[in-house]
């Protein structure tokens, strides 16, 4: 193929892949005339046998393609399709970038925080490949794409089917189609020809799998009913185990439904705040005795506090006279000035004073959790050390008592683990509050790209999650 010149227009210039009845390569527009020439993508189908029904489905499917990638951003665009011979030619846009087996390798782990983005960036697709209904069928690291521009693309759709639930089966049930798509990654339903919208979901929570714990969905061991045993495999938040384990139920029914239901709850568990999508660089400045703040070289809201903290999820907390409250971005007050103490926003919640105590407020300014605890720390993964008589322990974000108050002293929650003391040793907890490296430490710091600083007998050292000494 290579050197083929298609229709008078494609110049096949390189192979990029092939797979069962596909072949995919990469070709010049000659119709451009610029140099050197824009490429495109041209997939060559290779269908059994041509005939009547194949060039209906062949046309159906090109049509979603086209529909779909004039409409989204982030799902390539359909440039033509037509028939040669024996084969069917689509022609699509090439997306500069690489696929995230790039990103998902043997020996790499992605944390929490990555896996949410990671979920979150590839259902915001999703709700709208759904919304259209369709099923893509194929979702794997090798089929999302990370543009240049760092936004994830979703590829390979040419297994996608338009469901028309008008046209049924006598019994009622869905029309069965092919029970096309990669092992590991598609779930029961669909291997028995059967997709339904959330075989999508089970997909994407294979990936999410795979990220956190390195280890192939081909490779992951099922218990008796068929579900997916992982959970023992990786240090996560309870809130991150539970939405992955729905997404990934054998049971299709028991699966969020479609990407919207699961990015919505997505977005309930893990609060994305749409300030942070417009927050500039805000700096506090002293000038006169009065705090502002300045960003790229101006004093953008003016020297009037007599303290300013820094911004965080879009607010800042302030104080004028003998009372704190919180400014947003623009300088506004947002939430009146009403606290003795206010602290910075951690997960849509703000540590304030009232008196001698300390409680929790949301954005809204509305106090959630009560000002009754002698101390407290911001949230992390959903929870947040607080002091009760002389013991620490752990809230949950509804202000229930999550993990007794047993220890001397506390951090809060980094990459699934927590730094403990009791007595003059510290070791580290899990977001359950079990015990996962034992308490041997005289000092000893938060988790952070999988490793904590740690102290023994006044030298430092470098620990893993397994509390094994690795510098």
């Amino acid at each position: 193929m290579i050197g083929t010149i298609l229709r008078q227009r494609y110049r096949i210039i390189k192979k990029l892949g092939e797979g069962g009845f596909c072949e995919t390569y990469l070709a010049e527009d000659l119709d451009i005339p610029v140099t050197p020439k824009p490429v495109c993508v041209v997939k060559r189908l290779k269908p059994r046998e041509i005939n009547p029904d194949s060039i209906r489905l062949f046309e159906q499917e090109a049509r979603i393609l086209y529909e779909l990638g004039q409409n989204h951003d982030q799902i390539p665009k359909s440039y033509a399709h037509f028939q040669e011979g024996q084969e069917f030619y689509l022609i699509q846009e090439f997306i500069d970038g690489h696929n995230l087996t790039q990103e998902i390798t043997p020996g790499k782990k992605l944390g929490e925080a990555d896996v949410i983005q990671l979920l979150r960036d590839v259902l915001e697709i999703l709700v709208y490949v759904h919304k259209n209904k369709v099923i893509h069928r194929d979702i794997k690291p090798a089929n999302i794409m990370r543009r240049k521009d760092g936004k994830l693309v979703l590829i390979d759709f040419g297994v996608v089917k338009q469901i028309n639930t008008t046209i049924a089966i006598k019994s009622g049930s869905t029309s069965r189609t092919s029970g096309f798509g990669t092992v590991g990654y598609m779930p029961i339903e669909q291997a028995i020809g059967k997709p339904k919208l959330s075989s999508d979901i089970y997909a994407l929570g294979m990936i999410a799998i795979q990220a956190l714990i390195d280890l192939s969905p081909r490779l992951l061991a099922e218990d008796d009913d068929g579900e997916i045993i992982w959970i023992d495999q990786v240090e996560i938040s309870e809130r991150l185990k539970q939405f992955i384990n729905k997404m990934v139920c054998c049971e299709w029914r028991q699966r969020y439904r479609n990407a919207k239901e699961a990015l919505d709850e997505l977005n309930k568990i893990f609060v994305i705040n749409q300030r942070l999508l417009v927050v500039p660089k805000l700096v506090p400045v002293r000038l006169n005795g009065k705090y502002g703040y300045v960003s790229g070289g101006k004093l953008v809201i003016p020297c009037q506090f007599g303290l300013a903290n820094n911004f965080s999820e879009g607010l800042a907390s302030v104080i004028k006279g003998a009372k704190w409250g919180f400014i947003n971005t623009i300088g506004e007050l947002a939430i009146p000035y009403q606290f003795d103490n206010a602290f910075r926003f951690s997960e849509e919640l703000a540590i304030v004073q009232i008196g001698e105590k300390y409680g929790y407020i949301n954005t809204n300014g509305q106090i959630v959790i009560p000002c009754e605890f002698n101390q407290i720390y911001w949230f992390s993964e959903g929870l947040a050390a607080v002091q009760i008589g002389e013991k620490y322990g752990y809230i949950n974000t509804n202000g229930e008592i999550f993990i007794s108050c047993q220890f001397d002293r506390t951090l809060w929650f980094s990459e699934g683990l927590a730094t403990v003391r009791i007595g003059d040793k510290c070791g580290y907890i899990n977001t359950n509050g079990q015990i996962v490296i034992p308490y041997q430490f005289d000092n000893a710091y938060d988790f952070s790209e999988g490793l904590a600083k740690v102290t023994i007998s006044g030298k430092d050292y470098l620990i893993d999650k397994t509390g094994k000494i690795v510098y």
